[in-house]
């Protein structure tokens, strides 16, 4: 690992603002949204997944520091959880504005085809290294974290939904996740990934 850990904690809402800047310098260049240089893109997605799904079972904020300053963050909860009323309307309008009209109704097809089942799981929805810090091993550390928080909590599995050309995908697969389903967007292919907790 090339940087030095300052701690794993558990992330509050006064660290809020420091989050979303994380997570908007983390996704900036993600597939799903336009390109664009500002981040203003990943920045409203980062608040819109925060905010709808803030409510959920067991929805958690960690963050990893490094030379105090915070460098890697992950948000998980109760999968199956689906956001209602008002939470619900500004998701979805939030989203339409960060992704565009196509990609809005790519990420509808993508809600539709969630996996169910009986089994408890654990959803890792959003996991970002600032840029400066990535490739030093802060993901993989994260991983081992959110597996023994899921384990505590009694969860048989961790699921995620990742672009499939993405260095995400590559990781993933190395961690131990398997491909659950693949949903062939227009745009990406996308896959829905799950690793059992043993």
């Amino acid at each position: 690992m090339g940087e030095q850990i300052d701690r794993i904690e558990t992330l509050d809402n006064e660290q809020r603002s420091e989050v979303i800047d994380v997570l908007t310098d983390a996704f900036r260049d993600h597939p799903m949204l336009p390109p664009e240089p500002t981040g203003r893109k990943s920045h409203l997605m980062a608040v819109a997944i925060l905010d709808a799904f803030a409510g959920a079972p067991d929805a958690t904020l960690f963050g990893i520091s490094c030379k105090g300053e915070l460098a890697c963050v992950a948000f998980v909860f109760a999968d199956g959880y689906e956001p209602g009323g008002l939470p619900l309307v500004w998701f979805l309008w939030r989203m339409l504005r960060a992704i565009g009209l196509r990609k809005f109704r790519m990420m509808g097809r993508v809600m539709s085809e969630k996996r169910g089942g009986n089994e408890r799981r654990l959803e890792l929805m959003l996991l970002g290294t600032r840029s400066d810090y990535q490739s030093q091993g802060l993901g993989r550390t994260m991983l081992r974290h959110l597996f023994g928080f899921a384990r505590e909590r009694g969860y048989a599995s961790v699921v995620l939904e990742t672009a499939k050309q993405t260095p995400a995908f590559g990781f993933y697969l190395r961690e131990g996740f398997e491909v659950e389903k693949e949903i062939s967007l227009p745009t990406m292919p996308l896959c829905m990934m799950r690793r059992p907790l043993d």
